[in-house]
């Protein structure tokens, strides 16, 4: 059997999943009749779908060969475009899509996402807004919109577009996620917190929701006097920022056992957040529920304060921060830890780290002494300082050891990272220079953190807009030398 029957098959197969299947059913059509282009292309849809990006490529630019006036064809080119990291012709090939017809869903979605990631967020709203005109019943294009509206800090307009895809599609995981960040960003903890907890619902989540015999903590009816084994689930800045709500359980007469990341153990021991300390791999003791640490606030339904802990809830072991004392009164002058850039993988870190040509602004300031704080897995990953930047490289060192420093400090200014976080736990003098559409913990407006007493926050009055930051910087830093 060949031609409309066998490629009609091969749809259902492949909207079914069954993308193995499917190919080789294309590829008989193929076979039977090589210029039909719906068989080229979705044959190529199906490549993509299995990672096959190179493949994709050409057998989708053999449809549109055939038939150059398909926008799908072109939409799904630039799909494949993107996952080759080839931005600016995915971005031809979706305008081309809309050159066809102005009303294709996905290509507007598409594009305006692309936008959102190349730094252009006023455009990226219009095309999310004109997806939503064109597809006003689909959830998708309403989570989108939600996104392009809260990179322009449109927050009250991002919650509102985030409720509707979720009124559309109740069980739209990845909306409530991102309601929940604009909640938060907003001071909003309650339902923010709540909301957050549909991320283990999202595919998409990086982390993984961990499974025990022993029930979750919100199942447990009674847990006074019992055991909690609390994980950590994200990066270390998320775990530093959270671990202080470990002190709610204990309050509450629980016994709390920690899984600790590796790199926080030296830390963490020489605080009472917790009753015991285990390193993530090692063996677990016995213990009655479980909770990751991110769901605590919802869980205990914290209210009242975003800071159950008093302040500082992190102190350096004595022998580190003797040492780095030691070390750091050598030196003359106001004592600096600087920070200007993060993970690298991160689909933000483009936007949040600091330029290094625009440091040259501190470097500048006479009775300064700098102390690098960068404590990446790959320094070379690392934007390099200008050349003559005076500051003193204090190596790869342990994150306790990064706290000793800090700890002996007058000042840390930072980007957003897990080094903002660690000053802050330590009750430290600490400035973050944020981006125009920080992370939700910093909110979007306001010179103080709600989380950390010590923080002082440096915003972008427009996206990627770093001069007025650095003026502001300096001007401060002048008048505290």
């Amino acid at each position: 059997m060949a031609g409309p029957d066998r490629l009609t098959e091969a749809i259902e197969l492949h909207q079914q999943g069954a993308l193995g299947e499917a190919a080789q059913l294309y590829q008989e059509v193929l076979d039977a009749d090589p210029e039909n282009a719906d068989a080229w292309h979705l044959l190529g849809v199906a490549a993509h779908q299995q990672g096959k990006n190179d493949l994709a490529l050409s057998l989708i630019t053999n449809a549109i060969g055939l038939n150059g006036e398909v926008a799908d064809f072109h939409n799904n080119l630039g799909q494949v475009n993107r996952a080759l990291g080839e931005d600016e012709t995915a971005d031809k090939n979706y305008r081309r899509a809309l050159e066809i017809n102005p009303a294709h869903v996905k290509a507007l979605n598409n594009l305006a996402g692309l936008l959102r990631t190349t730094g252009q967020f006023s455009a990226a709203v219009d095309y999310a807004r004109r997806a939503v005109q064109a597809g006003p019943e689909d959830p998708e294009t309403h989570n989108n919109l939600g996104n392009a509206l809260k990179d322009v800090t449109w927050l009250e307009d991002a919650v509102q577009s985030y409720r509707r895809a979720i009124a559309l599609r109740p069980d739209y995981a990845l909306a409530h996620w991102n309601l929940s960040l604009a909640l938060l960003s907003l001071g909003q903890y309650e339902e923010g917190f709540q909301e957050m907890r549909w991320r283990w619902r999202w595919a998409g989540f990086p982390a993984r929701a961990r499974e025990f015999a022993q029930p979750h903590m919100e199942d447990e009816a009674e847990l006074t006097g019992k055991t909690v084994l609390l994980h950590a689930e994200q990066g270390l800045g998320d775990t530093i920022h959270f671990i202080r709500y470990a002190a709610l359980l204990r309050q509450n007469n629980m016994r709390v056992v920690f899984e600790c990341p590796g790199a926080l153990m030296a830390l963490l021991e020489g605080t009472d957040l917790v009753d015991e300390l285990v390193c993530a791999g090692d063996a677990l003791p016995e213990f009655d529920a479980h909770a990751a640490l991110l769901d605590l606030p919802a869980l205990l339904q914290n209210q009242t304060s975003p800071l159950p802990a008093e302040m500082p809830y992190l102190a350096v072991p004595t022998p580190t921060a003797d040492k780095w004392r030691d070390i750091v009164n050598e030196q003359p002058g106001y004592k600096v830890g600087l920070n200007w850039s993060g993970n690298p993988k991160s689909p933000v870190e483009k936007f949040r780290a600091l330029p290094p040509d625009e440091l040259n602004t501190l470097a500048e300031l006479q009775g300064v002494t700098w102390f690098s704080l960068q404590k990446a897995e790959n320094q070379a990953d690392v934007p390099a300082l200008p050349t003559g930047f005076p500051i003193i490289d204090t190596g790869p060192e342990a994150l306790v050891e990064t706290a000793g420093l800090i700890q002996t400090l007058d000042l840390v200014i930072t980007s957003d990272t897990a080094i903002a976080h660690l000053a802050g736990a330590l009750g430290k003098p600490v400035w973050v220079l944020l981006h125009h559409a920080p992370d939700w913990r910093w909110q979007s407006e306001g010179r103080d953190s709600s989380w950390y007493p010590t923080a002082r926050l440096f915003r972008q009055s427009q996206p990627g807009q770093w001069v007025e930051v650095f003026s502001d910087v300096s001007a401060a830093l002048k008048k505290t030398l």
